[in-house]
């Protein structure tokens, strides 16, 4: 059941990118400030698309997401980025905004930041980043998810089972996967919830959807895949594509 404080969440996410734009359009801050502004928005669409029941809002707020990260990326310096921490990413492949998808995957670092992230959060994206926006070959994709299942040491991870449904461009593993994904995800914000440890408009909004699982349809469907109509987390009203007019910097007009 959707929250009854969603109109105050959107607009607080909204609000707080208002005060935070002039610092983000200089140039001042890190990553954390940067994902920070892009999570706004993100709560902001999924709020509208849980309030109205239709994708053009969520889309937009994806865009502009996308976009200011793109912003980020191309101004800053290798050491203050992380490829495992591209949520952003995610958002411009869900919104179908490829272009953002492919510069973001070109700004992104090509090796893990080993006392920062773990390797195998960086190979889950960057996997996706060269194998559908950097045109890398399969024999590419397959080295890195080698070394993704190395990583693991014999443990699961319902990811790599994605990426290799993707690469091998099978559907009945790819919708398994993927249910395991959104599964997963599910127990885990449920422990946040009872933790009380993640804040209240994230568990009224990215709680509900996945913009990750959303992106991972997406390029199911450019790997040549049927996926399913709706996955626990995906509904099918988000993978609805309005008309969009795609703008570099809609980052900073979409709180008006």
């Amino acid at each position: 059941m959707a929250s009854k404080f969603l109109p105050v969440f959107i607009g607080n996410a909204l609000g707080d990118n208002e005060e935070l734009l002039p610092a983000f359009a200089a140039g001042k801050g890190g990553l954390k400030e940067a994902l920070r502004f892009c999570q706004n928005f993100r709560v902001a669409g999924i709020g509208s698309l849980l309030l109205s029941g239709t994708s053009a809002r969520l889309h937009e707020c994806l865009h502009a997401s996308a976009r200011a990260f793109v912003f980020f990326s191309r101004a800053s310096e290798e050491t203050k980025k992380l490829t495992s921490r591209a949520a952003p990413f995610f958002d411009a492949v869900a919104c179908g905004d490829d272009e953002s998808a492919r510069e973001l995957s070109r700004f992104s670092p090509a090796s893990p930041d080993k006392d920062r992230e773990y390797e195998e959060d960086f190979l889950f994206v960057r996997f996706l980043m060269d194998h559908f926006f950097l045109e890398r070959t399969a024999q590419d994709g397959q080295v890195l998810l080698s070394r993704y299942e190395k990583c693991l040491e014999g443990t699961t991870d319902a990811r790599l089972l994605v990426c290799q449904a993707l690469l091998a461009a099978d559907g009945d593993a790819f919708d398994a996967a993927l249910t395991q994904m959104m599964e997963e995800r599910e127990v885990r914000y449920r422990r946040l919830a009872e933790k009380e440890t993640e804040a209240e408009e994230v568990l009224a909004t990215e709680a509900y959807v996945s913009i990750e699982g959303l992106a991972l349809v997406r390029l199911a469907v450019r790997a040549g895949l049927k996926p399913q109509e709706d996955y626990l987390f995906i509904p099918s009203t988000a993978l609805e594509l309005p008309r969009l007019r795609y703008r570099a910097d809609s980052w900073k007009h979409l709180m008006l």
